[in-house]
C-alpha cells in the first residue's frame, strides 16, 4: 500500500545549514544515523502511517497494525529508512536491521513519545520545518487543555470497548484519558475478557467511555440491572470516544479535547 501526500520539495535550508548526517534516539534507546536523506521510507504500524500523513512525506506501508513486516516486499523495495510502531516485534525489526536499513521504532504509548516522534522522523526524512509546525500544533492543543483543567480535581472514568472489556491505565488509551483530567479506574494491568462487575460497584466511575467501535448506548446501560445504579450510568454521563482516532498517533488530539470537556465541562465555559 502506498501512503503519498502532498510537498515532495525539500525543505528550504540556508546554505550553512546542512540536514545530514542526522543522528536520533528511537523508542527503545537505538541511536538511528542517516548519512543522506532516504529515498524510500517503508512504515509498519498506525501510528508511523499517522506521522507520515501529518509531515506529508512519501512512505510504504510494509507491515499490519498487528506488528507483521512483509520482509519480501521489504527486500524488493530496499528502504533507507523503516519507521515502525511499538507492536512489531524485536525479531522481525532484527531481521530489517540485517538488510542493512535504519530502523525507528515511535515512542507510541503516549503523546509525549509521538511529539518526539514528529520531531525525530522529520529531521531522518529531511522535513525538518514540517515537523516541527506539526508538533507546536500538537502541543498547543494539549497545552489547552491542560490549562482549562488546571486546579480540577481527577474524574473516575470506566473506558468500555464493548461487553465491560476495556484498557490497560499503561496504554495510549490510558495516558489520553490521564491527560484529559480522568482516572482510568481499569488499572494499570486489568484482566482479558469482561471486567468484574463487582469491582464496578466498589470503584463507582463518575464517567463512561464507550468506544465508537461498540453498540452500547446509554439506554441500554441503563437496562442492566446489574450497572445502572453506578454514578456514570444514573446521571448519564457516557461518551462516545471515535476509536478511528484514539490510535497512536498526532490525531489523538482532537479526541484529547473532546474528552476533556466530558470530564470537566465546567472547566470549558
Amino acid at each position: 500500500m502506498l501512503l503519498s501526500a502532498c510537498g515532495e520539495k525539500r525543505e528550504p535550508t540556508g546554505a550553512r545549514v546542512p540536514l545530514y548526517p542526522v543522528t536520533v534516539r528511537d523508542a527503545n534507546r537505538d541511536m538511528i544515523t542517516l548519512a543522506r536523506a532516504p529515498i524510500r521510507i517503508g512504515v509498519a504500524g498506525q501510528a508511523p502511517a499517522q506521522i507520515a500523513e501529518a509531515l506529508a512525506i512519501t512512505v510504504t506501508s510494509v507491515g499490519d497494525n498487528a506488528g507483521n513486516l512483509d520482509l519480501g516486499l521489504i527486500r524488493k523495495l530496499k528502504p533507507q529508512l523503516l519507521i515502525a510502531g511499538s507492536e512489531v516485534s524485536d525479531a522481525a525489526l532484527d531481521q530489517a536491521r540485517a538488510l542493512k536499513i535504519g530502523v525507528y521504532v515511535v515512542p507510541d504509548q503516549t503523546l509525549d513519545g509521538i511529539e518526539k516522534a514528529l520531531t525525530d522522523i522529520s529531521l531522518l526524512a529531511g522535513v525538518p520545518l514540517r515537523g516541527r509546525d506539526a508538533r507546536e500544533h500538537l502541543a498547543r492543543t494539549r497545552e489547552n487543555v491542560k490549562a482549562a483543567i488546571a486546579g480540577t480535581t481527577p474524574v473516575r472514568v470506566f473506558f468500555d470497548l464493548g461487553h465491560f472489556a476495556t484498557v490497560s491505565s499503561s496504554s495510549f488509551i490510558g495516558s489520553i484519558l490521564r491527560e484529559a483530567g480522568g482516572i482510568d479506574v481499569a488499572g494499570i494491568d486489568p484482566q482479558e475478557g469482561p471486567f468484574p462487575i463487582e469491582r464496578l460497584r466498589h470503584l463507582k466511575p463518575k464517567v463512561w467511555v464507550i468506544s465508537s467501535d461498540s453498540q452500547v448506548t446509554l439506554a441500554a446501560l441503563r437496562r442492566d440491572r446489574r450497572i445502572k445504579w453506578l454514578p456514570a450510568i444514573r446521571s448519564g454521563r457516557v461518551v462516545h470516544a471515535n476509536m478511528s482516532l484514539l490510535e497512536p498517533g498526532p490525531e489523538a488530539a482532537a479526541v484529547l479535547s473532546g474528552l476533556a470537556r466530558a470530564f470537566h465541562p465546567d472547566a470549558f465555559r
